[in-house]
């Protein structure tokens, strides 16, 4: 079968080894001119690394290399994602530095309209665009006036670098995981750093009470934890007096509102290295529970604050999160549902759109392994070897499953594509779909201790190797 897959992230390029694996033809489209997605060398930025380390992050078949960090950096991860493309031969089935302008569904599959007026046809299409990839900036009133005094407005993965802040006065927006990296790496170089949260947000550490954070979060009983964390109210009182101990929160005037379980959201992330220590040095300030309303240039560059509070802003950093779109989808099809929510059986199949799948829609603490799950989901989808539910119950089991994660993090869970606490709940309905399993002791051993990439190789490559038999 011809497959179409729009791309080349950790999600189109797992979907790209395994779907060529099983026997068909695969070609993916990347805007990019290299592969990774949000790890793109267009799209680094100063102090990127991974969150995850890279026992976790890595594919069950492809390690990173033993003598790399436990968080490789962006270049060194990108690194690791060539390498697998390398290593599985894949360079001949990418299309890099081209975009598809629009997919529109045909009688027999898929006509792509590329950027450049090429026509592609496919007879099945995987959107495999990245759910943090596109960025989102507000449009702020008076941002001409900002750019003509000299002001510049960047998202961190807009090609953000150090230079842009030497010497200048930087103001950060947001508090998720790249605000506070760029805040970090700037402070270094910059005249001043402003960081401008709306909401203050938890920031696990990496070890807390003794404990790596992977060995509770990523581990069987973490997930009951976080799922349920009304039963578990006092052992999440006692997490959050240690972590806010153990950042300085009380004494910086930075302790989040909410409960301390809000960490497992779509804006989950650990805290930067030297985040807080550059904040009690004073080379990082922090305005919380404010927003800017409007940019000036008359005085140079400057943003004003819902305080009425002027700050100069010679750079503003946006790191205001992402949108969660498909903007080359024939807009006559119907994917969301009325509340913007990406409505999908298992985070990759639509309701009423045949020929269609969607890969990394599954945003986990366990990504890159998600990836790889669902890309054997499709195949086996592809292949007619799995018994699917009735599409009404597919779609109450959707509608469900978007209702429970709105409810637990009051709507913060990136238009319905982060499953949350599930890594390894949603992982283990994957594969039971395709009738595969991990061994009962390994799930038994994934109770107390972090889940690996590594445990699932054997599983995922019998899957991926019955399924080829069969093509």
């Amino acid at each position: 079968m011809q497959i179409a897959v729009i791309g080349a992230g950790i999600a189109g390029l797992a979907a790209t080894k395994v779907l060529t694996a099983v026997g068909h033809d695969v070609t993916t489209f990347d805007t990019e001119p290299e592969v990774g997605g949000v790890w793109s060398p267009t799209r680094h930025y100063p102090g990127l690394t991974t969150q995850n380390t890279r026992m976790t992050y890595e594919f069950s078949d492809h390690p990173a290399p033993e003598a790399w960090p436990d968080y490789p950096s962006a270049e060194q991860w990108h690194s690791y994602l060539r390498g697998y493309v390398d290593r599985f031969e894949l360079g001949a089935k990418l299309r890099l530095g081209t975009g598809v302008a629009l997919a529109k569904p045909t009688a027999d599959g898929w006509d792509l309209g590329l950027d450049s007026g090429e026509h592609v046809e496919a007879a099945h299409l995987v959107v495999a665009n990245g759910v943090f990839s596109r960025p989102a900036i507000p449009d702020w009133p008076g941002r001409e006036e900002h750019a003509e005094a000299g002001g510049v407005v960047k998202a961190p993965s807009q090609q953000l670098t150090l230079e842009d802040g030497r010497g200048k006065h930087v103001v950060v927006i947001g508090y998720g995981k790249s605000a506070c990296d760029t805040a970090t790496a700037l402070s270094t170089v910059a005249e001043s750093v402003t960081m401008v949260p709306r909401r203050l947000l938890w920031k696990g550490s990496k070890v807390l009470l003794g404990k790596h954070f992977e060995d509770v979060a990523i581990t069987r009983l973490g997930e009951v934890l976080f799922a349920k964390p009304q039963r578990f109210a006092p052992l999440f009182r006692v997490l959050s007096r240690a972590t806010v101990k153990q950042q300085g929160l009380a004494a910086l005037g930075l302790i989040p509102p909410g409960r301390f379980d809000d960490i497992a959201s779509s804006s989950a992330s650990l805290a930067t290295d030297g985040f807080f220590d550059a904040v009690r040095a004073g080379t990082i300030a922090v305005r919380r529970d404010r927003s800017v309303v409007e940019l000036r240039g008359g005085d140079g560059p400057q943003a004003v604050l819902d305080d009425g509070t002027v700050l100069p802003a010679d750079l503003i950093v946006a790191a205001t999160g992402f949108e969660q779109n498909v903007p080359f989808l024939d807009p006559s099809l119907s994917v969301r549902n009325a509340g913007g929510e990406f409505e999908l059986f298992r985070n990759v199949l639509p309701h009423h759109v045949p020929h269609l799948t969607f890969a990394g829609y599954n945003t986990s603490l366990v990504s890159s392994l998600s990836a790889e799950v669902g890309a054997i989901w499709i195949a086996a989808y592809l292949a007619g070897a799995m018994t699917l539910p009735a599409p009404a119950v597919r779609e109450a089991q959707a509608r469900a499953d978007l209702a429970e994660r709105a409810a637990r993090t009051r709507g913060k869970h990136a238009s319905g594509t982060v499953i949350l606490p599930h890594s390894i709940g949603n992982i283990d309905l994957m594969l039971r779909d395709v009738h595969a399993a991990l061994p009962r002791r390994t799930r038994i051993a994934q109770w107390t201790r972090r889940t690996y990439s590594t445990d699932f190789r054997e599983p995922l490559a019998a899957a991926v190797k019955a399924l080829s038999s069969g093509s």
